[in-house]
């Protein structure tokens, strides 16, 4: 893998290694997951919403496309809880019990937009 959480659970993106892996160039690789970083907010609320109302298809669908991109990108910070919760959905786990993974993967993406704003700010294009 190419990201590691560091101490504490904060992401650390090794952009050369995970761009040479993809074979893309670092650049292009920093453009993708800042795409990505972006649009997470938007996934997590309406994942949030479908939660609220215990919409499973909605949830799974949301949760896939997140699994997806943040495989490919090597984002383990993001496809680890979000792969609890994934699977927790397809199993049934009740709402509560999903609200708390919910939360896990929440937090751990508010810790990767957050590392990825540091990463851009002390290494501006």
């Amino acid at each position: 893998m190419g990201e590691d959480t560091a101490g504490g659970g904060t992401p650390h993106i090794d952009v050369e290694k995970i761009s040479s892996e993809l074979k893309i160039r670092p650049e292009v690789y920093v453009r993708i997951v800042g795409s990505f970083v972006n649009s997470l907010p938007g996934k997590l609320n309406r994942l949030n919403e479908a939660l609220s109302v215990n919409d499973r298809d909605q949830m799974r669908m949301i949760l896939h496309e997140i699994k997806g991109t943040a495989g490919n990108l090597r984002l383990t910070t993001i496809s680890a809880p979000q792969e609890v919760m994934h699977v927790a959905v397809k199993a049934g786990e009740d709402q509560k019990q999903l609200s708390r993974y919910f939360e896990n993967l929440n937090t751990a993406s508010q810790k990767l937009v957050e590392y990825f704003a540091k990463m851009l700010s002390a290494n501006p294009e």
